[in-house]
């Protein structure tokens, strides 16, 4: 197998092993820890919440790590650190031991997706990174699928979910000896902003960015996609903490949440997959729209149906919604503003996601209140048509800066060749 794809497989192996062991999978283990130990679901979405936000303040340091000890380095830290996560959350009694763990896991998603991965695809295949990296996000979302039928199965069968959190632990150490083996950089990351050379002394792959980071942060077009995925990371947080409570209370038991939550992963995996070649034939601004639609409808069908069935298929078509507007608007942050600044850019746009933490919180608290998570996805249903209108109205695909300007905002000074960009 060649480099490329070889790189390709190995950061595609990553983002579906942390997808599986964090955010979709922790929404059933945790439905086991609180009947064990006694929490409230406010303890349990606190402790998701607190995975979230560590995830999303930890994504500007990939950027750094990349600069400073490579990609390799980088990614195979992130393995350890996952690892110590979980093998802490092995061996919790309280919620504070396991508050330090969820955030060890945060902090080793983010140094494994899904900057780094973005970044080593765009710049080790950059003819083909549309749809190769809807190829990556559709590896990371059957991690989903994955996941809760994964710790389902430890569960039952050990009696226990702290052996589950102790076979997670002993894989990571093993995707960690895997990235150090495999990964390696197509260009040297000289700094945040810009990437100079190859590797092994070979021209760069990537085609440098009329925009600086900076320029391209405070633009209108990526504070509009910022927004929308802050709402769609915020509803699909929640829902991975929630789903498998709201679908028990309904007197089925959780391993009916589990089939919801592994039918929201299929159904997310299927359209992220699909994403990345719709996207070479259709405009991402109006996938992102399609997306936006179906996930209100959904979550509406949440707020008032009462049966299995239904909530299975309003799962289905959440995934649907979640997986066009994830992989359309990261396919639009690539176009709109070069592959050269893509890892940071993506870092960024993922940092801006870190309020969704409140979602999963503040559904444990209005649980707690209300015995129902209804108001909260009313209060989702409403996010979602704020975005999809913004979306409609206010992207755009950016001016280019201006050259003078954007070449002295430059470290080395160099010009940069503009790009065609399309909305």
């Amino acid at each position: 197998m060649s480099r490329k794809m070889t790189i390709l497989m190995a950061v595609s192996l990553g983002f579906f092993f942390v997808t599986a062991t964090t955010f979709t999978s922790l929404g059933y283990v945790l439905f086991t820890m609180v009947a064990e130990l006694g929490w409230s679901q406010a303890a349990a979405g606190a402790s998701f919440a607190l995975l979230g936000l560590t995830c999303g303040l930890g994504s500007p340091l990939a950027p750094l790590l990349m600069k400073w000890v490579g990609s390799r380095l980088t990614l195979t830290i992130g393995g350890l650190v996952l690892a110590s996560g979980f093998l802490l959350a092995s061996v919790v009694q309280g919620l504070g031991l396991f508050f330090v763990a969820t955030a060890l896991m945060g902090v080793g998603f983010s140094l494994i997706a899904t900057s780094p991965g973005v970044y080593l695809i765009a710049t080790w295949l950059p003819e083909r990174s549309s749809r190769l990296i809807g190829f990556y996000f559709m590896a990371g979302a059957a991690g989903g699928i994955a996941g809760p039928l994964i710790v389902k199965t430890i569960v039952t069968l050990s009696g226990s979910w702290r052996t589950h959190w102790m076979a997670m632990g002993i894989a990571a150490i093993g995707l960690a000896i895997l990235f150090f083996a495999t990964i390696r950089d197509a260009v040297r990351v000289e700094s945040a902003e810009q990437v100079k050379r190859a590797a092994h002394g070979r021209p760069a792959v990537t085609e440098a960015s009329p925009w600086t980071a900076r320029q391209a942060l405070l633009s209108p077009s990526f504070l509009t996609i910022a927004l929308a995925l802050l709402v769609v990371q915020t509803v699909i947080t929640t829902m991975h903490s929630v789903l498998v409570a709201h679908v028990a209370s309904f007197g089925m038991g959780s391993d009916l949440g589990a089939w919801a939550m592994s039918l929201l992963a299929l159904s997310g995996t299927l359209a992220k997959g699909f994403t990345g070649e719709l996207s070479e034939r259709f405009d991402p601004k109006s996938l992102t729209v399609i997306g936006l639609v179906p996930m209100t409808v959904a979550i509406l069908m949440l707020c008032v149906v009462s049966a299995p069935a239904w909530a299975m298929v309003a799962s289905v078509v959440l995934g649907i919604g979640w997986g066009l507007t994830w992989v359309a608007t990261h396919i639009l942050l690539l176009r709109y503003f070069g592959s050269s600044i893509a890892g940071e850019v993506t870092a960024m746009a993922t940092a801006s996601t870190t309020f969704a933490v409140l979602g999963p919180l503040t559904a444990g608290w209005i649980a707690d209140t209300t015995g129902s998570f209804v108001p909260v996805f009313a209060v989702f249903a409403g996010m979602l048509v704020l975005a999809t209108v913004t979306t409609i109205f206010l992207m755009r695909a950016p001016k280019l800066p201006d050259p003078v300007n954007a070449d002295a905002a430059r470290p080395d000074g160099d010009a940069a060749p503009a790009l065609a960009i399309a909305d």
